[in-house]
């Protein structure tokens, strides 16, 4: 019985320790949603994030809280809602952000269940921490959450966007409008849409990184309004152009089978499309070298879900209308890929 123990507690301390390990630099993180051991429906599932590889090599997966501890909370999400789980990194890099539910694996309908919604903030060492709680119970999806310093800012089918702090209890709904992703550029608030009149499918939240109610919702100069394109998750900026201050491309993941990934650039103060990949994507993210771009990108039909790759050497301004994405990894069976992002970094010793 002892060695039993003692084998059973080696392998609870050698798994913390996988936890705490730093992220490979350069690899990839994707929200993974559902264990693999029933079908995914509208029930809560559990939540996981799989670092991989640019080559596509599963490096190690790290469990989100699913129940209470001392210091978390659990976070779950809906198995079939394809535009929860996006990811946001911040812009020093160092923290990773998403949303879900405060529900027990099991839970039916969650999405639509009032329950408070959680945001999940994990660092360079693979730690999570689901402390920040929503409280009122908006019966509605919650889709993206991004971070900056202690500022915290959560979005969902619910016609709110809302700033708190990382633990923090003040919530404050700073646009009363329905988003889907979140990120910040330059030190701008920015968020996709997929249903609001009048505005392009990424939009600018006020001026800067607001907190306060009333917020001003901008459509990108150029960008396509009241069109199919508005079906938007997460997006990127990226500078390929020395010539042009700031980010000048654009990159857009749109969830209708037509839009796919479009690209954008900043021409003349507008952006112009430079063409579209067809096919349902969710989540994209980039790493970047000089005027070559390499897009990891998921996609999904029906249950199955894929993390592609995408070469851009068409630089700035350039029709990525030809280019060919490569399937790099499938999801396991009855699981499914959300959202994607470039690794945490380690925070900088004090």
């Amino acid at each position: 019985m002892k060695r039993i123990l003692l084998i059973c507690t080696l392998a609870v301390l050698a798994n913390e320790t996988f936890a705490q390990t730093a992220f490979k630099s350069g690899s990839l993180v994707v929200l993974r949603v559902g264990d693999g051991s029933s079908a995914l429906n509208d029930a809560a599932a559990p939540v996981f994030m799989d670092e991989y590889s640019t080559k596509g090599k599963l490096i190690r997966t790290i469990a989100v809280p699913a129940t209470n501890t001392k210091s978390n909370k659990p976070l779950t999400l809906s198995g079939n809602k394809p535009y929860e789980g996006l990811l946001s990194l911040s812009q020093d890099g160092k923290k990773l952000s998403f949303a879900g539910y405060n529900a027990a694996v099991g839970t039916p309908k969650v999405s639509t269940m009032a329950s408070e919604w959680i945001v999940g903030v994990m660092d360079g060492s693979g730690q999570i921490n689901t402390n920040t709680v929503l409280s009122p119970l908006l019966k509605r999806p919650v889709t993206s959450a991004v971070t900056e310093a202690e500022n915290v800012w959560v979005s969902g089918v619910a016609p709110h966007l809302y700033h708190t702090t990382i633990g923090g209890s003040k919530v404050t709904s700073i646009s009363s409008r329905s988003l889907r992703g979140l990120a910040i550029f330059n030190n701008q608030l920015y968020a996709s849409q997929s249903s609001l009149k009048g505005l392009s499918p990424v939009i600018q939240v006020g001026v800067g990184l607001p907190a306060t109610a009333k917020q001003r919702l901008t459509t990108l100069p150029g960008m396509p309004i009241n069109s199919s394109l508005a079906s938007a998750r997460q997006f990127l900026f990226a500078d390929l152009n020395v010539s042009i201050p700031g980010d000048d491309v654009l990159y857009v993941a749109n969830d209708t089978q037509v839009d796919g990934i479009t690209k954008y650039s900043l021409v003349d103060g507008s952006w112009v499309s430079n063409g579209t990949l067809p096919g349902r994507y969710i989540g994209v993210t980039a790493v970047i070298s000089g005027t070559d771009v390499m897009l990891y990108a998921v996609k999904y039909g029906g249950t199955a879900s894929k993390i592609y790759v995408i070469h851009d050497d068409t630089g700035y301004n350039g029709q990525i209308s030809r280019l060919k994405p490569k399937a790099l990894v499938n999801a396991p069976t009855k699981t499914m890929f959300r959202g994607i992002a470039l690794s945490p970094g380690v925070q900088d010793a004090n």
